[in-house]
């Protein structure tokens, strides 16, 4: 059996789990992969910016019990010579919902995992691990309710659409997002596309607030093959500022 930890000389990478409510139908839900990585070394976000490869996380679940997506958390942008990355340092925790169908009645929720992930310094090594763990059905199992509330927390929302428009004017990315919050209005912020090959991720770009609208305009990379009918976009405080 396949215990939840596996370290390695770059990071230690956990599998946890966080089912407050037991597991039930409608009740929350969450697995995740936690990634504590030595100083120096970081791991990438669904874009990887210009090189790398996001972590991937391949789920064994027994019938009635269905994985989601990763709720990435905002990355960072990671400079590396002429270039640019997004992606994790320090410590990350990349979780996961599951759905339970109606009728799982098992005494234990026994989860495995295939994890790969490409990790980072100047050099960049391959590293993937099995993980396993047991969530017991009857029971709350929330000792990681910190780990996964600060990730939720770190998770982008959803900006309602209405005044913000992204357009294309020659090599010219330009966004205007209205109805940002608050505590963003008036700072200098981050940008991150969802969608890989859009931009330039180290080239300078240009930013600026127009009452409570924010302006952007980005270079678009070289390397675009096509325009992509949507764009999704992470915005968030920009750490370096």
């Amino acid at each position: 059996m396949h215990g939840a930890v596996v370290s390695t000389e770059q990071v230690r990478a956990e599998l946890l789990a966080w089912a407050p409510e037991g597991v039930a139908q409608g009740k929350p839900l969450w697995v995740g992969l936690r990634l504590v990585h030595q100083p120096d070394w970081h791991t990438y976000w669904k874009n990887s910016g210009d090189s790398g490869l996001p972590t991937q996380l391949d789920w064994q679940l027994p019938p009635g019990i269905t994985a989601g997506e990763i709720a990435w958390p905002t990355p960072k942008k990671i400079p590396i010579g002429t270039l640019a990355n997004y992606g994790y340092e320090g410590t990350v925790l990349l979780p996961v919902p599951l759905t339970v169908a109606p009728g799982f009645n098992a005494a234990q929720l026994d989860v495995k995992l295939k994890a790969s992930w490409l990790i980072c310094r100047k050099e960049c090594i391959p590293q993937e691990g099995e993980f396993a763990l047991s969530i017991p059905v009857k029971s709350s199992t929330a000792l990681s309710t910190g780990a996964f509330q600060a990730t939720f927390d770190a998770t982008p929302k959803s900006l309602a659409t209405g005044a913000s428009r992204i357009d294309v004017s020659g090599q010219t990315l330009k966004v205007q997002l209205a109805g940002l919050p608050p505590a963003l209005q008036g700072k200098t912020l981050a940008l991150f596309p969802e969608t890989a090959n859009v931009i330039e991720p180290a080239a300078p770009w240009q930013q600026a607030w127009q009452g409570a609208v924010w302006t952007a305009q980005l270079p678009l990379s070289s390397q675009r093959a096509d325009s992509p009918a949507n764009l999704p976009l992470v915005v968030a405080l920009d750490q370096a500022a």
